[in-house]
């Protein structure tokens, strides 16, 4: 929803920059859930009760808007923070923690410069369920392509118009460090049309350890809407971030049952290739219930185990009940 007064009030110190814009608006999201977390390792088991902030998705607020260039060519921005709404804090000292970024958009695609997503960050959610957030989600919890850095920061990105349902984008973040090469590049190759989105995506973060070593990310995922349903999935490989590799994949499905009810179930597994016979695997069921088109109340479990050598070393426990507005 446009809300241009307030977000000049809101920007203040950069009302002359607002009002030159031809929009802006102020946006916004706060999700909070209730529940219990029960973690079991080494032979000691905790259970907590719980009041966190994002059962669905991160809470945040942002700035976003454009000025009309002529030419079909626009000029843009976002200015966006996480923050924590159990707590009222954010998420992290950074201002814009999770978008700040200028740029330009017009017939040749979109190019944005400063803290913006990597283009891996694009297609991850595909394959997840509707509970795409690290709480619920067993693809967060047990693949190792999560470990991914959605934000390398000092970034510049472009993204391709749409050809026919296809689209791609390429990202680079820069580390600025002379003595050190940590760099980060992404990028991603797209298809949506009709049912099916299709997706596939690169990341690249060098020296990310600081030991000469480069983690590599690469995943597939897709999803198809076959009406009664919307079935999920992905499959990816690591290099260099849980072990020396990881093969994951996950599947699930949306079931719409009304326009307000939607169930959803997913199941991910993940294995390393490094001789320890370590394995990972996760599922997780819930519901989504519509209350406006700005608000929903949610309920969902997960459950994530891992074994050494066959035997169980932790399991990961979480139940809750949440509410979520947009604006």
């Amino acid at each position: 929803m446009k809300k241009s007064l307030i977000a000049l009030a809101v920007l203040g110190s950069v009302a002359g920059v607002a009002q030159a814009q031809s929009s802006v608006t102020m946006y916004g999201l706060v999700d909070v859930w209730a529940g219990r977390t029960k973690n079991e390792a080494g032979g000691v088991s905790t259970s907590t009760t719980v009041l966190n902030s994002g059962g669905l998705a991160t809470s945040r607020w942002g700035v976003q808007g454009s000025e009309d260039l002529g030419g079909g060519l626009k000029a843009i921005f976002k200015l966006e923070q996480g923050f924590n709404a159990s707590t009222g804090t954010a998420n992290t000292g950074t201002a814009f923690d999770r978008q700040s970024w200028v740029g330009l958009e017009g017939g040749f695609g979109t190019a944005q410069f400063g803290n913006v997503w990597s283009a891996f960050d694009d297609v991850f959610y595909i394959g997840n369920s509707i509970f795409d957030a690290v709480a619920f989600s067993p693809a967060y919890q047990v693949m190792s392509v999560a470990q991914y850095n959605d934000k390398p920061r000092n970034a510049l990105r472009y993204t391709t118009p749409n050809f026919g349902g296809f689209s791609a984008a390429v990202s680079r973040g820069l580390d600025e460090n002379a003595a050190v090469k940590r760099d980060q590049t992404d990028f991603n190759l797209q298809y949506a049309a009709g049912p099916l989105t299709a997706a596939f995506a690169y990341q690249l973060q060098n020296d990310a350890a600081g030991v000469g070593n480069d983690a590599k990310f690469t995943y597939f995922t897709a999803a198809y809407d076959l009406g009664v349903a919307v079935v999920k999935g992905g499959v990816g490989q690591t290099r260099n971030v849980l072990a020396t590799k990881t093969n994951d994949w996950q599947i699930g499905a949306d079931f719409p049952l009304s326009s307000a009810l939607t169930l959803s179930t997913g199941y991910a597994a993940s294995k390393d290739k490094d001789g320890t016979d370590t394995k990972r695997a996760g599922y997780s069921v819930g519901a989504l219930y519509a209350l406006s088109k700005r608000t929903s109340t949610y309920a969902a479990f997960t459950k994530a185990k891992e074994k050494v050598g066959g035997t169980t070393t932790e399991t990961d426990t979480i139940f809750g009940v949440g509410v979520q507005h947009k604006f």
